[in-house]
């Protein structure tokens, strides 16, 4: 497991799936168990967003802390990110958008999904909470994921009940290789620290001053399966 493998800058660990995201290799035969086990029940399980490399999320992270992107608060109001200071705007944006370099996206064991089958083609996906919880559209294929997807090693990481990361019901990882991931990042938090040393990322100074708060609220404690 190479350090490029954690930090989003090199794909050499990814297959391609037919829908144009890519994933680990590693995980492309239990996806496609999960997905033909949903289609039983009626589910199309399409990963809307899989790896996301470490230039991708800077922009991300860039553009919602200059005030180009929308930053939202837990009741999905947009937050006014000029009343805020450096280190508000880092955790305002902490809620739903990942460090560059900390990214699960970054290493193919994660991804956003939707059911394919419950909207038509014309349908834009905003992955929002209304989207998969009460009686949006995907909140069928949720409520089947949440009983089933463990039986194949994909759990959701982001359940909103710890603190930092707001809830994410769109978000699935697949626990045997994320958690290798995870212990690693845990036992080399340098290489970390070091990309955000180098890289242009806006928000550094506080980024660095609070980092250890950041890689235990935000990345850490949030994430992880026991199984």
């Amino acid at each position: 497991m190479q350090i490029a493998n954690i930090l989003g800058t090199t794909t050499d660990h990814l297959s391609s799936l037919s829908c144009g995201q890519m994933i680990h290799k590693e995980m492309e035969k239990p996806l496609a168990a999960l997905q033909d086990s949903a289609a039983v029940h009626g589910y199309n399980i399409t990963v809307a967003s899989g790896y996301r490399s470490l230039e991708r999320q800077l922009t991300i992270w860039n553009a919602k802390y200059s005030g180009i992107r929308p930053v939202y608060d837990m009741q999905q109001n947009v937050i006014d990110m000029d009343n805020l200071d450096s280190w508000e705007k880092v955790q305002a944006i902490l809620k739903y958008s990942a460090l560059p370099g900390a990214s699960r996206h970054h290493w193919g064991t994660d991804f956003d999904f939707y059911d394919k089958n419950a909207v038509d083609e014309k349908y834009e996906l905003q992955l929002s909470p209304e989207e998969y919880l009460g009686y949006g559209p995907f909140y069928r294929s949720t409520n089947w994921l949440h009983t089933h997807s463990t039986e194949f090693g994909f759990y959701f990481p982001y359940q909103g009940n710890k603190t930092g990361v707001a809830q994410e019901p769109w978000h699935l990882s697949y626990f045997p290789i994320a958690n290798r991931f995870l212990e690693l990042l845990e036992n080399e938090p340098k290489i970390l620290f070091d990309l955000i040393v180098d890289e242009d990322i806006e928000g550094k100074n506080a980024i660095l001053h609070n980092f250890e708060y950041i890689l235990d609220n935000y990345v850490l404690n949030v994430a992880r399966y026991n199984w």
